[in-house]
């Protein structure tokens, strides 16, 4: 995706299909519902509903939907933002640098 397609928020390539992702967090979210109530949650049901969840979320960015990533009614400590990213960017082998230049390169 150029930089003017991503600071446009015209598409380019999908990163995802909304639709496959949309059915793979309502199959996670069935597993979560048949868990016993006080379950703990698998630590694979956690991967299923974040991988979904970021994959859905790029895509519908990517169309110009410009919602806030959290319920602004239940505050996210920096604390647990910092934790993510940092586990994230380790997943998928980026540095900081890098996501600091795709931010300057792509607007977004």
């Amino acid at each position: 995706m150029s930089s003017s397609e991503a600071a446009s928020g015209a598409p380019g390539d999908l990163l995802a299909d909304a639709g496959e992702e949309g059915a793979l967090l309502r199959a996670a979210a069935a597993k979560l519902a048949a868990l016993p109530p006080g379950a703990e949650l698998p630590p694979e049901l956690i991967q299923e509903f974040m991988t979904a969840l970021v994959r859905l979320y790029t895509v519908r960015f990517q169309l110009g939907e410009r919602v806030a990533p959290f319920d602004l009614s239940r505050p996210i400590p920096a604390t647990a933002v910092m934790i993510m990213a940092t586990v994230m960017l380790r997943a998928v082998n980026l540095e900081l640098f890098e996501l600091g230049m795709f931010q300057a390169w792509s607007g977004v």
